[in-house]
């Protein structure tokens, strides 16, 4: 049986059972990442996570993983490290479940070549998507009660490396290459409680590698404009390319009387195009404004040749203030940087018609340690779903933080400075 068949007997089991007596949630993540490849991760940069955004335009002395156009004003080499802990609640009109836990949000370097020409290399690492559920359905067959656990673990990540180059100093280019690669296992248990049954456990195993690539451009309009309010407005674009991982699907099926492997299917997961764009402007040396939205159209999305009519085309906007402390600030709380922002989403799948959408509202803090090394905190509330219609709802707060470690390696002087 397919993956997508398991999650549409699943999920009829939730919405439409007439024999489900209860469901418990006992999730050590986000139940909703039983789609797909999992839950989607949208973090570039704690910069741009304080400020709710992608980052698809915004420039500055940082590592967005995300365009690598965006690389070009790097002022020294830095090596970025992130990670987050956070704090999950889902529930649903039957239970509720909490549950916290940490990761590592990536490692990314920017190594500049010439500042003039804004060539820069960037390289890195970083998770793309992250499975882990466990739901707990308590049913009856109509003369026997069961009890079915469904669960499922795993991760996607991603190696990148690429080269940004800025045009007449008012276009600023990026192309980046992209291997992901990862594992998901699922399982789904039935427990009858009764000898005159035989339990069974069915897990199925999938394994991904492929490449994609990724490029981006940001025109820097302000340049153009005779405008004093407008002269720092930059535009981006960033595209990542659809790609068709090699995935295989084994089956493991355990009974009374032993196991048996199977390979199940065997062939590629489909994964559609995005497109981002992006618009930022400083006003008065002081406020910086950035907003952008990011598209996929996961109705593209298909696993092994089948598509599932669930997905839909994704859709993420954030809009975020940047405060940018004045150069001769010397007090501690005056040579902070501070944000704050939001962003909305609309989710790349459909239960029994309705999207699951989430919302969130971020703020952070930079704080500098010397003139190349820093230290950025975020702080994120969302929520994701309702708990209508027999849905879920699920309320996030997760810290972030960053270390970054600058050093003038390879550096060619500005012209100004020769």
């Amino acid at each position: 049986m397919s993956r997508i068949k398991f999650i549409i007997i699943f999920l009829a089991f939730i919405l439409t059972g007439q024999k489900i007596h209860s469901q418990e949630l006992q999730t050590n993540g986000s139940t909703y990442s039983i789609f797909g490849i999992g839950d989607l991760n949208y973090y570039t940069s704690t910069r741009t996570y304080s400020l709710g955004i992608q980052g698809v335009s915004l420039f500055g002395n940082y590592v967005n993983n995300l365009n690598p156009a965006t690389l070009t004003k790097l002022n020294s080499t830095l090596i970025s490290i992130n990670a987050n802990y956070g704090f999950l609640k889902s529930s649903n009109v039957n239970s509720q479940n909490e549950v916290s836990n940490g990761n590592v949000l990536g490692i990314n370097i920017g190594i500049p070549f010439d500042q003039v020409r804004g060539w820069v290399m960037s390289l890195g690492f970083n998770p793309m998507s992250l499975t882990n559920y466990k739901v707990r359905v308590l049913g009856s067959t109509g003369l026997q009660n069961y009890t079915q656990t469904y669960s499922g673990k795993g991760s996607l990540s991603r190696i990148n490396a690429g080269m940004s180059y800025n045009l007449f100093r008012k276009i600023s280019i990026g192309l980046e290459y992209n291997f992901s690669f990862g594992e998901i296992n699922e399982q789904n248990f039935i427990n009858f409680n009764n000898s005159g049954y035989t339990n069974t456990n069915i897990q199925n195993q999938f394994d991904f590698r492929r490449s994609f690539i990724k490029g981006g451009a940001i025109f820097e309009m302000g340049k153009l404009l005779k405008n004093p309010s407008l002269s720092n407005l930059s535009i981006g674009f960033v595209y990542q390319s659809g790609f068709n991982m090699n995935a295989t699907q084994d089956g493991i099926f355990n009974s009374s009387i032993g196991s048996d492997t199977v390979t199940v299917n065997s062939g590629s997961i489909d994964i559609p195009d995005a497109y981002g764009f992006g618009i930022t402007n400083i006003f008065n040396n002081k406020y910086l404004v950035s907003g952008d939205v990011l598209l996929q159209d996961w109705s593209k999305f298909s696993e092994f040749g089948k598509v599932n009519p669930a997905f839909q085309q994704s859709i993420r906007a954030g809009l975020g203030l940047e405060i940018i402390p004045k150069p001769e600030s010397f007090g501690f709380w005056q040579i902070l940087t501070y944000r704050i922002g939001g962003f909305y989403e609309v989710g790349n799948f459909k239960i029994d018609g309705q999207s699951i959408n989430s919302y969130g509202i971020r703020a952070g803090i930079n704080i500098p340690i010397s003139n190349f090394n820093s230290i950025d905190f975020g702080i994120n509330y969302s929520v994701r779903g309702k708990k209508d219609n027999q849905l879920i709802k699920e309320e996030f707060l997760n810290l972030t933080a960053g270390i970054n470690f600058g050093e003038l390696w390879f550096l060619r002087p500005r012209e100004e400075d020769q």
